[in-house]
């Protein structure tokens, strides 16, 4: 094998593993952005409840229907990240 070919093995070696890197680091990033949109979704949760809101809501329970819908694509299987509580949706004080 010549000085040639073994420059090109190595440089379409180093492209695949740029490409692996390229991908791992999409992957995570889309993880972050998913947990982010998450993180907001629970803290309009929050300020909704704060304001003397009903955590049995309809607008209530749609975010938790959000959220739960966003671990489970995290999850990649399919199945919810967590499972929530039955009582999930109700404030205790």
């Amino acid at each position: 094998m010549g000085i040639m070919d073994k420059a090109k093995d190595l440089a379409g070696k180093a492209v695949d593993e740029s490409k692996k890197a390229a991908s791992a680091a999409k992957g995570k990033v889309d993880d972050v952005q998913s947990r982010k949109k998450a993180d907001d979704l629970a803290k309009e949760l929050g300020y909704l409840i704060a304001k003397g809101g009903s955590a049995s809501s309809e607008e209530a329970q749609a975010l938790v229907l959000k959220i739960s819908e966003i671990e489970t694509e995290m999850a990649g299987d399919g199945a919810p990240a967590s499972t929530p509580p039955e009582d999930a949706g109700e404030a205790t004080s």
